[in-house]
């Protein structure tokens, strides 16, 4: 984990007679060294790591009792429908245009089998809200299954972002792109990489979003969507880091969803 205000060098000195910086930026493996414990993710659990909020309730992120003893993967407990996790400090409020914001995360999940849901099936998703526990006003990126279109070997995966009442997704993610086994449901995917960055627009209210999918396993960019949202409550709010697992679930599954790392970072450079 590192937790920091960026520190300045003696040129970065010399230039801040003109330029003045404010950033925050916190990253996690989500090992013991960190303070981690066996226990909920939430922070009234993770007392020596108290970096999250879960809700609407705690344990639905966790680390197993007896595990690795450096942890570095979070679990998603099988009887939670879904899971949410809150990163609890939030940033941004007062930055103007050119401000930029970025939130990461690294995961596996549990593919699903080749026929098309019942239902859309959320697999996993990450971004801003302006709460610290709960979802609100929110602008994020993630994978789904559709329940509707086709079923092929270009899979049904979709990409998508959302957020200021507007959408926008990316259909057609192969399971070969994600390294899911389109004829096992029990096999999980590669090692996956969601990057959301919002840049602050000169026009109130506009955030230019870039929103990639990679594997990491492959160094591959499975995919990437370049759109502005409009949402004018973000646009002049404190913004908090926040990940959450879908609605897929399933007795006993202890894989249905495995987060390896996370970080936000929030920065600007103001003349």
């Amino acid at each position: 984990m590192k937790l920091y205000p960026y520190s300045l060098t003696f040129a970065a000195l010399v230039t801040a007679a003109t330029v003045s910086y404010a950033a925050t930026a916190f990253s996690t493996a989500f090992d013991r060294s960190e303070g981690y414990i066996a226990s909920a993710l939430d922070q009234s659990e993770q007392t020596s790591a108290a970096y999250f909020n879960e809700a609407p309730f705690a344990g639905g992120f966790y680390f197993p009792a007896g595990g690795n003893p450096d942890f570095g993967t979070l679990r998603r407990a099988p009887n939670a429908t879904g899971a949410s996790a809150y990163y609890k400090i939030g940033a941004g409020s007062a930055l103007t245009a050119g401000a930029t914001y970025s939130v990461t995360l690294d995961f596996t999940f549990e593919g699903l089998h080749e026929g098309i849901p019942s239902a859309d099936a959320f697999m996993g998703s990450v971004g801003f809200s302006t709460a610290s526990k709960s979802n609100a006003h929110t602008i994020y990126v993630g994978i789904k299954r559709n329940a509707s279109g086709y079923n092929s070997a270009a899979g049904i995966y979709q990409f998508f972002v959302s957020g200021g009442g507007y959408a926008e997704a990316v259909g057609g993610v192969s399971y070969a792109a994600l390294g899911d086994d389109r004829l096992d449901d029990n096999d999980l995917t590669d090692n996956l990489r969601i990057v959301l960055s919002l840049t602050k627009s000169a026009t109130s209210g506009q955030f230019e979003a870039v929103a990639q999918l990679i594997n990491l396993d492959t160094s591959t960019t499975v995919a990437t969507i370049t759109t502005n949202l409009t949402e004018s409550t973000v646009y002049q709010s404190d913004l908090f880091g926040y990940f959450r697992s879908g609605s897929v679930k399933e007795e006993d599954n202890f894989d249905l969803f495995n987060v390896n790392a996370f970080s936000y970072n929030v920065g600007a450079t103001t003349p």
